[in-house]
């Protein structure tokens, strides 16, 4: 008969397990970032006509233009898309703005 472990106290939730792993693995921060990105055009719908996310690496956000002239408008927004971002655990230090 195979005998079963008992552990004492309260088991820990899922999530909370995930997390942990998700940490020491150094996963987490790039999962929130893909989040982020992916919520962009739901923070910023005055700007998904003409401007997209591209990625978030080291501290730099960029952000692809569809013409040069918009990029005016962005760089006005930067500072309430940097307050954001740091909202969601992320700290932007730079925007990069790409014209594409």
């Amino acid at each position: 008969m195979r005998e079963g472990r008992f552990f004492s106290g309260k088991p820990t939730p899922l999530g909370e397990v995930l997390q942990e792993y998700l940490e020491k693995a150094g996963i987490s921060p790039k999962i929130r970032a893909y989040g982020s990105l992916q919520h962009f055009g739901e923070w910023f719908p005055e700007l998904t006509p003409f401007c997209r996310p591209v990625k978030f690496e080291r501290g730099v956000l960029y952000l692809a233009v569809c013409d040069p002239l918009y990029t005016l408008e962005v760089r006005g927004k930067i500072p309430a898309i940097q307050k954001r971002f740091q909202e969601e655990g992320l700290a932007v230090e730079r925007v990069k703005i790409q014209c594409r």
